[in-house]
């Protein structure tokens, strides 16, 4: 295990700050948790990130962990990924473009005794990135305005273990135990005056996986699959500092309490020949969730997502090409706040690439995501590309 021991080992100290660096240039995560993340890693963020009834052995699959039976048995897998992209936002007449990247997940699995598979991962949860500055009438006068500048970053990162359990009647069950945690700043600066807050969250949490999988006849296999994550609170510790030039530094610590908003999902995947379709439908709870703004409200959010995949003749040949597999996805979805009342619809259409290298593959996915809310409050473009690396090695060549 050599290849993989170095890349982890080169990987590990800078995942966590990786992880909690700048995602985002979105105005609005600065409410709640920041901007949830979504479809910057893994194999099949090609696939427009369909996951609940995906195994296939070289996936880690960590959505629905019950998915980790689907693995070669006789291989240790690690994936690392990282994305590129390019967001615009446009609010009543005002834009705010930004380009960022980043590494974004890493993971690591296998089998460990027969029917027993084991995986852990670090992967984002959400991000805070954001600037911009606002001009507003100054009381009391008539044409007099006042510039306030407003900057955030940071984010939350999940750290977890997943085991699943190959059942009898061809299910598997799996289960995620996470721990996530991470630093959110926040600044608001008015002529010399600055308001800082600093918030640190900590909480553990576990959700559950299902599969259900059956071959149909030689070439058609069915697999079924279900994820469940129950409403856990997180406590932030908030530091908040005022300064000014007119009177000394005051500094007040106060305790905030979020949820982890409660999800169910289902979702399925039928294989045809060299052909993959999968369809997930996913419902999350983020009306838990408390904006601290009158005029922006979380509302519960609903996502479909769908993807194929074409793998002409497998790993089996000589032409490099026919050796590849080819993707494509579409996402709809309901955006997960409301600003000012009014909602919207989002969707992403994704496009990618599977490579073959030794021992391993590469898969490259670009995608474009489109948020439009009703009467001109918010419209986001986003154009990207993330790609993973994906490696695996024998375990009985493994040498610590």
């Amino acid at each position: 295990m050599k290849a993989i021991k170095y890349i982890f080992l080169l990987l590990l100290p800078a995942l966590p700050v990786a992880a909690q660096n700048t995602m985002t240039s979105s105005p609005y995560s600065m409410f709640g948790l920041g901007e949830m993340v979504s479809g910057l890693y893994g194999q099949n963020a090609a696939m427009g990130g369909v996951a609940y009834g995906m195994r296939q052995p070289m996936l880690i699959n960590v959505e629905n962990p019950a998915g980790l039976t689907g693995m070669d048995s006789c291989r240790l897998i690690a994936e690392v990924s990282a994305f590129l992209k390019s967001e615009n936002y446009q609010s009543r007449g005002k834009s705010n473009n930004a380009f960022t990247g980043n590494v974004s997940a890493f993971m690591m699995g296998g089998r460990i005794i027969p029917r027993w598979y084991m995986a852990a991962s670090l992967t984002p949860y959400s991000t805070v990135g954001y600037y911009f500055k606002s001009s507003q009438p100054l009381e009391g006068t008539a044409s007099s305005t006042i510039e306030s500048t407003f900057e955030g970053d940071g984010g939350l990162s999940k750290a977890s273990v997943s085991n699943a359990f190959l059942l009898p009647w061809n299910l598997s069950l799996g289960v995620n135990i996470s721990y996530i945690f991470g630093t959110m700043t926040q600044k608001e600066t008015q002529d010399n005056m600055s308001l800082k807050q600093y918030m640190d969250a900590r909480a553990f949490y576990a959700d559950f996986g299902l599969q259900y999988q059956r071959a149909l006849n030689k070439h058609t296999r069915v697999t079924l699959g279900a994820v469940y994550g129950y409403e856990q609170k997180i406590k932030l510790e908030n530091k908040q500092t005022i300064t000014s030039s007119l009177s000394e530094t005051e500094t007040t610590n106060r305790k905030i309490t979020q949820y982890l908003p409660q999800f169910a999902g289902l979702g399925g995947s039928l294989q045809y020949k060299h052909m993959t379709y999968g369809l997930d439908y996913t419902f999350r709870k983020y009306s838990a969730l408390k904006s601290g703004a009158s005029r922006v409200v979380f509302k519960d959010a609903h996502e479909l997502r769908s993807g194929l995949c074409y793998s002409p003749q497998g790993y089996g040949i000589k032409n490099y090409w026919k050796r590849m597999s080819y993707k494509a996805g579409f996402n709809l979805s309901t955006p997960y706040y409301n600003i000012n009342g009014k909602g919207g619809l989002g969707w992403r259409a994704t496009l990618g690439l599977g490579f073959p290298v030794s021992n391993g593959q590469i898969s490259a996915s670009f995608f474009y995501d489109k948020l439009q809310l009703k009467g001109n409050t918010l419209q986001k473009d986003v154009i990207g590309l993330t790609v993973s690396y994906t490696l695996s090695e024998n375990f009985y060549k493994v040498k610590l």
